[in-house]
């Protein structure tokens, strides 16, 4: 006997843009609602991006078979933190007939298809995986799409003040989660954690919030006092670091699109006092790029590329020593806003 499967569809409009997520699996809605409380209408235009995503028993029941003329992009293996049934990650990225197929072997596959405007994913008992990793595989898909309506996804924080933008661009360790909270308790309104979104309009490029939680590590919690203080469950343990919903501390704090007027890139030094120095737009291109998204399609990555040349050429870049005056720094920041 065949038990009936109920699809579950969700629609939303993101930035303007119409999209359909449907899933049969309990294990994969939580984790795409929560990030759709922003974004959820009662009906969308016409030939939405859809995502789907099912669960399927085995890695034999996965519906996605190569071409011959597949090619792979990348192969890579890493611990699986917070997994209850692996112990490895394992992903490989195949290009076949113009669809990405994202292989993540034990867990399942995604499949993008850009030409169609769609991804599909079949994950392998998604119970298991810990809710980051669900989420994230949602994230990924959403962000595959928008790369093909000349939106990218840029690793940084970003915040908006007036209408103004600010990114802050760094590796883990330099302070650039700490910078955004510091920002953000001032009366910043928060787009993005580690993944804003600049959308190329040809002339000028927009700064598009993408509201996912916060990560913060045990010293970054140490320098705010509504952190440390939060009530039990508002910072939640995550796969690597602890994590929360910049809503549930800062409320009114969540923005939507500005025009970018500011990037920051920072490092800590031992110092009482942050500085500023100017950096030239060559400099700062040279250090944004590493930051950017990997592309698998070449006209991709061009378009990307003069997306993020018109970005630098649009705001003002600074190196930022972040000293120890870390609640101090939007005196540092916000008189640079107010006069541009």
């Amino acid at each position: 006997m065949t038990t009936a499967v109920t699809l579950q569809e969700y629609l939303f409009s993101f930035h303007g843009m119409a999209f359909r997520y449907v899933t049969s699996c309990p294990a994969l809605i939580g984790p795409v609602t929560a990030f759709l409380q922003h974004c959820r209408c009662d009906r969308v235009g016409r030939d939405p991006l859809t995502i789907q995503f099912d669960e399927v028993g085995n890695r034999g029941d996965v519906p996605v078979r190569l071409s011959p003329l597949a090619r792979q992009l990348f192969s890579g293996t890493k611990p699986a933190l917070g997994e209850s049934l692996r112990v490895l990650w394992h992903c490989t990225i195949v290009q076949d007939e113009g669809r990405l197929v994202v292989d993540f072997h034990e867990q399942g596959v995604l499949v993008i298809d850009g030409a169609r405007g769609t991804a599909r994913g079949y994950f392998i008992h998604p119970e298991g995986m810990h809710y980051d990793l669900r989420e994230s595989f949602f994230h990924y898909a959403l962000a595959e799409l928008l790369k093909r309506r000349h939106t990218y996804t840029l690793h940084a924080t970003a915040l908006e003040y007036q209408s103004r933008g600010v990114l802050i661009a760094g590796n883990s360790g330099r302070g650039r989660t700490t910078a955004l909270l510091s920002l953000l308790r001032s009366g910043y309104r928060y787009l993005s954690d580690d993944h804003p979104l600049l959308r190329d309009h040809g002339t000028h490029v927009e700064l598009l919030a993408f509201p996912m939680t916060i990560e913060v590590t045990e010293r970054t919690i140490g320098f705010f006092h509504e952190l440390r203080e939060a009530v039990p469950g508002l910072v939640r343990q995550g796969v690597c670091k602890k994590h929360f919903h910049a809503s549930d501390l800062y409320p009114e704090s969540i923005g939507g699109s500005c025009a970018p007027a500011m990037m920051l890139f920072p490092h800590v030094v031992d110092m009482p006092y942050s500085c500023l120095e100017p950096l030239s737009k060559s400099r700062a291109l040279e250090a944004i790029m590493p930051h950017a998204a990997f592309v698998y399609d070449r006209d991709i990555a061009r378009r990307e590329f003069q997306s993020l040349s018109r970005l630098v050429q649009q705001v003002d870049c600074y190196s930022l020593h972040f000293g120890r005056d870390v609640l101090d720094l939007p005196k540092l920041i916000t008189p640079l806003l107010e006069r541009s």
